[in-house]
């Protein structure tokens, strides 16, 4: 499996770690650590996947996520946020943005490389 999934987090410790266990997954990753710098890059590289991270300095993931769908090329591009909130509100919104899945931190890697097989089969 060489899909291209591209992590867009704020914390770069996230970034690696969810970058070191994908990748003996056999996934290539990319990394942006804004909603701004993930927007160009998915638009640059069309990644298979993208995991966004909610809040975010310039760019938050909920305004990233809608303009990569709205996007044409990336459309169809399954979005997993991953987030430390967890309000009814937050879920919402992240359905309204068109993502496929929602995990809120802390998080268990397992279940993060789970979700993102099952999305891209």
């Amino acid at each position: 499996m060489s899909a291209k999934i591209l992590i867009v987090d704020d914390d770069p410790g996230i970034r690696r770690l969810l970058s070191k266990f994908l990748e003996r997954e056999g996934f290539i990753t990319l990394q942006a650590e804004d909603g701004l710098e993930g927007v160009e890059m998915a638009k640059k590289e069309e990644p298979a996947l993208i995991v966004l991270d909610v809040v975010m300095p310039r760019m938050d993931g909920l305004t990233a996520a809608r303009l990569i769908k709205f996007y044409k090329p990336l459309s169809e591009v399954p979005i997993v946020f991953l987030t430390a909130k967890d309000a009814d509100k937050e879920i919402e919104l992240a359905q309204e943005a068109r993502a496929e899945a929602y995990i809120t931190k802390p998080f268990d890697i397992r279940q993060v490389i789970q979700v993102i097989k099952d999305l891209i089969g």
